[in-house]
């Protein structure tokens, strides 16, 4: 079952500081916000704050099955949106502050107001794609990521599978939702029944720890620079008697740390998962087992449940295959309307090595991608 059905009746699926709502509350939020969209099948732009409203619409465009949002981070500059209208001429925009020129507001919400688009724009999105997003390496520019429902629901289940996510697990929101770690942390939690503690505060405030407390979280996911601030913290001086896990992926973390969190969490009886990915993949690629981390530092470990991983023989290159495979890359909205061109098969564009028990580790990047150009990503 797709994460985004939300089959989990009563159960507590977003925290948002007081306010509670259950999956079938969700559910029903989605839909409301989904009937507020154009018919018809299009694509719109989503600002994605850490808010139950911006969750319940990006679940209803999925649910709808009509309209494929393009995520983008809440404080995205205004000229990149304007370029990113002008580029796609999406159906919708659901952003903060008034209606832009050629739309006009539908709903106007708490945090987000949904603008309808006047006239009519280009080319339907291909049947199965689902989900718009910019690569880490394309900030700035209009080169999309373009991710099939398919590819976000298997990924989604490869996660629940490799952390043995339960309905009683609780995480809280350390990462734009628009990022893809960020939102692969949201669709994991929600395909297994568990919950999502929304927050926007930084984990440097009192703020962010009281929320994590209070809501007994079980998991606290990171990018390299969240873990030098553990790091300084201390696992011992988080008070999070609930905590269970932690989680580390957008870029390679320094041997020094991984050995240091792998041994503090298992000295605190906690599971430390080191991970691989890229936007491409809808995120996940590969992790390493925490039982094996302390004998396999540098490594990014074995594929995600359902996929391969394996080097190309002649350039070095790492070759992922697997059902959560991007369909391709967009520049244009006439672009959104191509069918599948990976066909499940990524180059990753980093070379690397697989020792004798199937563990792989990057050694560096394939030629073609020395050179920054815009037209390539990094890990998530």
């Amino acid at each position: 079952m797709r994460f985004w059905q939300l089959p989990h009746g009563e159960h507590t699926a977003l925290i948002e500081g007081t306010r509670t709502l259950s999956y079938r509350e969700l559910a029903g939020l989605a839909d409301d916000l989904a009937g507020l969209l154009p018919g018809g099948r299009g694509m719109g732009i989503l600002a994605m704050p850490s808010t139950i409203e911006a969750v319940a619409l990006y679940l209803g465009a999925l649910r709808s099955a009509r309209q494929v949002p393009l995520l983008v981070q809440a404080d995205t500059d205004p000229e990149l949106l304007a370029a990113l209208v002008d580029c796609y001429t999406p159906e919708w925009l659901a952003l903060p502050g008034p209606a832009p020129r050629g739309y006009t507001t539908v709903h106007a919400g708490g945090c987000l107001s949904i603008h309808v688009r006047d006239a009519a724009t280009g080319a339907a999105p291909h049947p199965e794609l689902a989900l718009l997003l910019s690569t880490s390496g394309s900030t700035g520019s209009s080169k999309l990521v373009r991710l099939s429902a398919q590819g976000l629901a298997s990924n989604a289940a490869s996660i629940v599978a490799y952390l043995g996510l339960t309905a009683d697990d609780r995480a809280i929101t350390t990462l734009p939702l628009a990022y893809s770690f960020g939102m692969s942390i949201l669709n994991s939690h929600l395909a297994c029944g568990g919950c999502v503690v929304l927050s926007e505060d930084s984990l440097m405030t009192r703020e962010f720890w009281e929320a994590a407390r209070g809501n007994a979280v079980t998991s606290l996911s990171g990018v390299p620079a969240t873990y030098e601030i553990l790091r300084r913290m201390g696992l011992a001086r988080l008070q999070l008697p609930g905590l269970r896990m932690l989680t580390q992926a957008g870029g390679r973390l320094r041997d020094e740390l991984v050995r240091h969190f792998a041994e503090s969490a298992r000295d605190h009886g906690l599971q430390f998962f080191v991970m691989y990915g890229q936007t491409e993949a809808s995120p996940r690629i590969s992790y390493v087992p925490p039982e094996r981390l302390l004998d396999k530092i540098g490594s990014i470990g074995i594929p995600v449940p359902g996929g391969r991983m394996h080097v190309d023989g002649d350039s070095g290159e790492l070759v992922y295959e697997g059902p959560n495979v991007m369909m391709g890359y967009a520049t244009s909205r006439g672009e959104l309307a191509a069918a599948d061109q990976q066909h499940g098969v990524l180059r990753t564009g980093d070379l690397a090595r697989v020792d004798a028990d199937g563990f792989h580790y990057i050694t560096g990047r394939a030629k073609r991608f020395l050179k920054m150009s815009g037209n390539r990503v990094n890990l998530d």
